[in-house]
């Protein structure tokens, strides 16, 4: 159970604390980005109240409830922004934060996929939608991009397909939908070769007919 929101703190929306966002007013809780440590000034009545993972870290005694300091050193400090922004507002920018400006983890397809990877890890499914849907958007534009072969390896590294509206239908259905420019290049084919879970969807979609 979350803490009890104090008199003052709710927003309009009843979701968005935008003006708390990394503000240390009020803050009860510091989160740490990355490899570098970056400090985030947070709340736990915000963050418990909003993301599951946090509100089960503030109530069964972890070590990370009881010392109010919390590191995600392993995860991009981007994308973790990109979580506390929407914990907090409801949203996220595909901006880079320029509190973040010397972290180099920030390339174009890999954004909302590490967004959503984070997402499955907090368990907030409604951020795990958005993430999709911007990632949809984005791959309109960019499936073009060198980078996309790349951006799927990950996408199946960090997610399982358990999920009807996972990532991976979205970077399977972009591919489906320009196949016959995309499976021609060598870095497709290699990808293809290399993650076999990706090529039985693509396979399994295009048997479909569905692009």
């Amino acid at each position: 159970m979350a803490p009890a929101i104090p008199e003052g703190l709710t927003s309009s929306s009843g979701t968005a604390f935008d003006s708390l966002f990394n503000n240390s007013k009020y803050s009860d809780v510091t989160i740490y980005l990355g490899e570098s440590k970056i400090p985030f000034a947070a709340h736990r009545v915000v963050l418990g109240t909003r993301c599951p993972y946090f509100d089960d870290a503030f109530q069964s005694g972890f070590k990370e409830g009881i010392t109010n300091e919390i590191s995600f050193e392993k995860d991009s400090p981007h994308a973790l922004w990109r979580v506390l922004r929407y914990i907090y507002t409801g949203n996220y920018s595909d901006e880079p934060s320029e509190t973040l400006h010397s972290e180099s983890d920030d390339l174009e397809l890999f954004k909302h996929p590490r967004v959503f990877a984070l997402a499955d890890m907090f368990r907030i499914q409604e951020l795990k939608v958005i993430a999709c849907k911007k990632f949809e958007q984005q791959l309109q534009q960019h499936w073009i991009s060198d980078t996309f072969p790349d951006s799927i390896r990950e996408v199946y590294s960090t997610s399982n397909n358990t999920d009807s509206d996972s990532i991976r239908n979205i970077v399977v259905g972009a591919v489906a939908s320009h196949k016959q420019d995309l499976l021609q290049k060598g870095p497709f084919q290699e990808l293809v070769r290399e993650v076999g879970d990706f090529a039985v969807d693509l396979v399994l979609r295009m048997a479909k007919g569905r692009n």
